[in-house]
């Protein structure tokens, strides 16, 4: 289980120094920093896709980290489907109410995943496709689908890799894995990072 971080520099309140320090402290393996160049967060997508089932998911604030309210619902969604544990530095929010007791925010994001996830467990595609409706994020779930729906049909991985264009394996794996599709691969483990802090 680690902690991970992420930043955006384009919304950051005080230096990066400070907030990475911040971070640090909190025990983050690896913090995400996006610049504020472009409308595209690439840091911010290997942020989620970095993000594991017991992690903790470590940012500056809410209106840090999300550009609106869907991106939010999505995260505050994908993190209580994983166990993701969140803590918002700013917010003085931690959904496992350790670093700030006296503010119970568990019960309050619980209720917000139950509003959007009213469907059945198995359509987290298209509750995704909903609440991200601009077009790159469009090809990204569909992306995701395709991957599901030829493993789902006896495809091999190699054949997945080829249609879709991912290069690796555990590219593959990792979306199985994030839409719990039933699956048989080799026991994967990460390598322990040191703290550092990707570049802008």
């Amino acid at each position: 289980m680690n902690n991970i971080g992420y930043i955006n520099t384009a919304y950051l309140i005080g230096d990066i120094w400070s907030q990475s320090e911040r971070m640090k402290q909190c025990g983050c393996s690896h913090i995400h920093v996006d610049s504020p160049k472009g409308r595209r967060r690439p840091e911010w997508d290997k942020f989620i896709d970095s993000l594991e089932k017991g992690d903790s998911a470590v940012l500056v604030s809410f209106d840090n980290a999300f550009r609106n309210f869907n991106d939010m619902v999505f995260f505050i969604k994908y993190c209580s489907k994983m166990e993701i544990r969140i803590i918002s530095l700013h917010d003085e929010l931690d959904t496992h109410d350790l670093l700030f007791p006296e503010k119970k925010t568990a019960s309050t994001l619980d209720l917000i995943c139950q509003v959007f996830a009213k469907r059945d467990r198995n359509s987290h595609d298209d509750l995704e496709a909903e609440l991200y409706s601009n077009e790159y994020n469009d090809k990204k779930l569909k992306r995701y689908k395709l991957v599901i729906n030829m493993y789902k049909a006896g495809y091999s991985v190699k054949e997945i890799m080829e249609r879709t264009g991912y290069r690796g394996k555990s590219n593959i794996y990792r979306v199985l894995h994030k839409y719990d599709v039933n699956m048989e691969y080799p026991s994967m483990s990460r390598a322990a990072n040191k703290p550092q802090v990707s570049s802008i």
